[in-house]
This record gives C-alpha cells, sequence and structure tokens, in this order.
C-alpha cells in the first residue's frame, strides 16, 4: 500500500516544509512527500532547493472553485481550505491502496508512521485530538480547543476507501463557503467542522497517544523529557512521534507567536530549549530567514474586485519553468 504525506503552504513557508519533509524522508523513507504551493510561483525562488520534492501548485489540482473561494477567502482560510481538496486528488492520482496524510508544515517527525498506517488498515480516517484527559481546574488548553476545534488539523491521515471519499465530499462542500475564522459564530477555518464529523462518519478514529501532535496548547498534559538523545512524552512508554511547532518564530523568546504573554516564554519550560535550538537549525540550513520574508503572489484582493483571474495570469503561471 502507497503512503503519501502532503503539506500546504505559501511561499514564505517553503523552508518549514522542506524541514517537514526531510523529516519524513529520515524516519519514513518509503513515505512519498508532496507539497501543495498555494501560491503563486516567485521567480526570485529557485525551486529545484526543495527536490526531491513534488511541488504541486493549488490551479494544478482541477477544481474551477477556487477562483471563487480566492474572492471570499483570506491566506489563512484558503490555505486550510483547499485540504480536503487535495486529498481528493492525491487519492484520485494514486488510486486505491493508498494513505494518505495532510501534516502542517511547522511539525517535524522524530519516528516513524508505522503504529499510523497501522491504525489506517482498520480505519478510514485518523485524528489527534487537542486534549485527551480532563484536568481538575478550567486550563488555557481547554479555552483553545473550545474556541478552536477539538481536533488540531495540523494532522489528519486516511485511507482510501468509500467512507474516506464521502467525508472527503462532505468536508469539501463545507470549505467550499464555510471556511473561515468566525470565532463568535463558531467556525474557525477547516477544524470545527471536524468536531461533527465523527457523529456522521463511522471509521473517524480518534487517537489519544501523547507523542502524536504535542504543541502548545497540549503542554498542561505533556512534559516532554529526554533520554540517550531520544524524545518521550510525560514517561518512557510514550515516545514523542512528531512534534507541532505552531506559530513559532525562529529566534523568538517565546514558543508559540500566537500568544506573547510571560507564562508562553522558552525559559518556563527548560526541556523544550534543545528541542526548539534543533529545529531553529534545521531551518535555517533550509534557508528559512530569506524565505520566511518572501511576500505571497496570491493577491487575494484583487480576486476580491474581479473574480476571474486573467487568461495571461493563468497560462504563465501553469508554464512557469521551475
Amino acid at each position: 500500500m502507497k503512503t503519501v504525506v502532503f503539506t500546504l503552504c505559501s511561499n514564505n513557508y517553503l523552508a518549514h516544509a522542506k524541514t517537514l519533509g526531510d523529516s519524513i524522508r529520515e524516519m519514513c523513507p518509503e513515505t512519498d512527500f508532496i507539497i501543495g504551493l498555494v501560491d503563486d510561483f516567485d521567480p526570485a525562488i529557485d525551486y529545484t532547493f526543495f527536490s526531491p520534492y513534488e511541488i504541486i501548485k493549488y490551479d494544478q489540482i482541477g477544481f474551477d472553485c477556487f477562483e471563487d473561494m480566492l474572492s471570499k477567502y483570506n491566506i489563512i482560510e484558503f490555505n486550510t481550505a483547499v485540504k480536503p481538496y487535495y486529498f481528493g486528488y492525491l487519492f484520485q492520482k494514486y488510486g486505491a491502496e493508498t494513505k494518505i496524510y495532510y501534516v502542517d508544515p511547522d511539525i517535524v517527525f522524530y519516528k516513524n508512521m508505522d503504529v499510523l498506517n497501522g491504525i489506517l488498515d482498520k480505519h478510514a480516517v485518523v485524528l489527534t485530538p487537542m486534549l485527551t484527559k480532563p484536568n481538575d481546574e478550567v486550563t488555557t488548553d481547554e479555552l483553545v480547543a473550545m474556541r478552536h476545534g477539538m481536533y488540531n488539523l495540523g494532522f489528519i491521515g486516511a485511507r482510501y476507501c468509500e467512507e474516506t471519499l464521502q467525508f472527503m465530499k462532505w468536508w469539501q462542500q463545507r470549505l467550499r463557503h464555510h471556511c473561515v475564522i468566525d470565532k463568535p459564530r463558531g467556525l474557525f477555518v477547516d477544524q470545527k467542522w471536524i468536531d461533527i464529523a465523527p457523529l456522521f462518519f463511522e471509521g473517524i478514529y480518534i487517537f489519544k497517544h501523547l507523542g502524536y501532535n504535542m504543541a502548545w496548547w497540549n503542554f498542561a498534559e505533556r512534559r516532554l523529557k529526554t533520554l540517550n538523545n531520544d524524545y518521550f512524552v510525560n514517561d518512557t512508554s510514550q515516545e514523542l512521534v512528531f512534534f507541532h511547532f505552531s506559530g513559532y518564530k525562529i529566534g523568538s523568546l517565546y514558543y508559540t507567536g500566537r500568544v506573547e504573554k510571560k507564562e508562553y516564554l522558552l525559559e518556563t519550560l527548560p526541556e523544550l530549549q534543545i528541542l526548539f535550538a534543533d529545529y531553529s537549525e534545521r531551518l535555517k540550513k533550509n534557508n528559512v530567514e530569506k524565505l520566511s520574508v518572501v511576500k505571497p503572489l496570491l493577491n487575494f484582493a484583487s480576486f476580491k474586485k474581479n473574480p476571474k483571474k486573467s487568461l495571461i495570469k493563468r497560462v504563465k503561471s501553469r508554464l512557469f519553468k521551475r
């Protein structure tokens, strides 16, 4: 059975995407890694640098609805809205006997995906919850989950089967018009829709292992441990498989740039400092300092004024030589 991992990003996150791909290639050498570029090609970027990873641009996967979605969404909303469409495209491309994972570009794998593949042998879809156990008091982590969704969609895996195809179609339909950041109305891009998905699709498996998708929003229940250069979560019975560096900015004093408060300083969790220092070095090797300041070329304002891009621009985009 073929295994594929894809990520989605604009040009300014390509260093992160390559860093993820490098970790996949090291830990899961039989797995294909694909970068879904939700942007236009930039003549100033040498895309051969990202070889051997395939780059598939958003307007190359065959969905006519994207131009209309671009006229309604901002860059974050559109990057998340195309996720199930890429799943649909890749399942069609690779066919049956395929397992496909979406992984955010700011994630690094430290172990292989064998357990995840085993789960998808038995289930259609696998999710990782934001939290797995109750706390005696209300935590910031719980409030984050209530606002943003019960499952972090920085990771989702699916196996080619009829239920998966139905699930992806259902998800596409909801993100077509309602992949917005509107927390007062209970909407947060692609994630909040997945809160109700397990009610409709029996094949969704919620994987509660603490070593999968560890991130700043679940630090109340997870502490990193290091032993003989290996990482564990809470104790040595649970290896760290992948860590989500969500919102981290290289050189920052905070472990996430999304909440710059004293309690989010890296110095408050010294066990994380080696992990974050290693991640910073990985990013530097992949030209993060140059790429992170690149301005996205997708002009959302122009789509709002004129939803139909000019034929000339579309042709140039597809003929661009990487």
